[in-house]
């Protein structure tokens, strides 16, 4: 009898070590984080160098909660169908913990509403749009208005500009950003006295360049090609009035985009949301880092990749590698950190839209020479919501 019952005891301590063993097998060894990027079409060399960013970051990061970072990566293809079609495997095939991406906009809002859905935290690799950004979206670099809005102070303050021009795409960035220019410079007492419109992707600038008004700047913003086609072209025309441009397209403060316009850039000043040689923490070890593994300078969509990574690596430490959604929801919107692109939260005080970050003007221009210099950053701003209307405001 005694027999029979260590039998039957013995069979139920190796049943319980087998579904004990069963489990910790099925325990995940790593964090899985979805890279979502245009690595391909019109704006793929920006997702390329966000993807070294992000890279870097996740290699650097170690082990988090005895887990290690498992990129999981897909190209956009700069086509809103794509994007949708690709969240969808990386959600629901890879059950990625959280996703980084897309650039292009139009993937951006494709993907907004299944984010939502699903609960699965997303970061929005540019400026997020006034059409609309949800409550599991982040937007780590702020709002399109947010992100331009400085460079409207800076323009009037410090470069004393009394009247503008802008030329722009004509699309919804393009005029948001135009917008948090004009919201700036305005507020400081300079006036826009003229808004001009090309369709996007034009290559020949000719006629709307030669359509400008005289005024004390010429404000620019255009997609990448649109930046190659505007400069050189604008030299030829032989036009007097200084350049500034709101927010560079990721091209003006990139050194290897930059070496390529030559010296049709000299003299122009731009905002960025990085800026490689900025004093800022941990940019330097950054840029060295960078140009050990990929024997070049970064560029911004690199610096932002980087410091993305940086929030959600933080975020995942702050839960210790639990990925559970609103666990880790709400570890990201407590984020309150110093990255390489200056100090980043999201404050609580935007209504319905506390998961926009603040965000650090900063300026540069092109020097004598084609060298990217830095100047002074002076503004703060953040995103408030009111009366149906995203409005950015200085943080005193």
């Amino acid at each position: 009898m005694a027999r029979v019952l260590w039998s039957v005891l013995l069979s139920v301590m190796l049943l319980a070590m087998a579904i004990t063993t069963g489990y910790a097998q099925k325990e995940p060894s790593t964090i899985k984080v979805g890279v979502l990027l245009d690595l391909t079409g019109p704006i793929g060399p920006g997702g390329i160098d966000m993807e070294k960013g992000i890279r870097l970051a996740a290699e650097q990061a170690g082990d988090i909660g005895g887990k290690k970072l498992e990129l999981i990566v897909a190209d956009s293809a700069t086509d809103a169908g794509v994007a949708l079609d690709k969240t969808r495997l990386l959600v629901e095939t890879d059950k990625v913990a959280a996703i980084i991406g897309p650039i292009y906009g139009g993937g951006i809002e494709a993907i907004e509403p299944y984010i939502e859905r699903f609960h699965v935290p997303q970061f929005q690799a540019m400026g997020a749009s006034n059409t609309g950004i949800r409550d599991w979206t982040f937007a780590p670099i702020g709002m399109c208005v947010e992100i331009t809005y400085g460079a409207g102070l800076y323009a009037h303050d410090m470069l004393h500009y009394k009247t503008a021009v802008t030329l722009a795409a004509d699309f919804i960035g393009g005029h948001e950003f135009i917008d948090g220019f004009k919201m700036g410079f305005e507020a400081s007492g300079g006036k826009v006295i003229q808004e001009t419109w090309y369709p996007e992707g034009t290559t020949n600038m000719a006629p709307f360049l030669t359509a400008l008004e005289k005024a004390d700047v010429v404000v620019f913003w255009g997609t990448p090609g649109d930046v190659f086609a505007f400069y050189p072209q604008y030299r030829e025309l032989n036009i007097k009035m200084p350049v500034l441009q709101p927010e560079d397209g990721g091209v003006t403060s990139s050194p290897a985009m930059e070496a390529n316009l030559g010296k049709s850039t000299i003299g122009a000043v731009f905002g960025t949301i990085y800026l490689y040689n900025a004093d800022t923490p941990g940019n330097k070890e950054f840029v060295q880092a960078y140009q050990a593994k990929y024997k070049q300078m970064p560029g911004v969509m690199s610096g932002v990749g980087f410091a993305h990574m940086q929030i959600l690596i933080a975020a995942l430490r702050a839960t210790n590698g639990d990925v559970s959604p609103d666990v880790l929801y709400k570890a990201i919107k407590a984020v309150s950190m110093d990255t390489i692109r200056g100090h980043v939260n999201f404050p609580a005080d935007q209504g319905g839209f506390g998961l926009v970050a603040s965000f650090q003007t900063t300026m540069g221009k092109i020097g004598p020479n084609g060298e990217i210099q830095q100047l002074p950053a002076t503004y703060t701003t953040q995103i408030h919501f009111k009366d149906g209307q995203f409005l950015p405001s200085l943080v005193k």
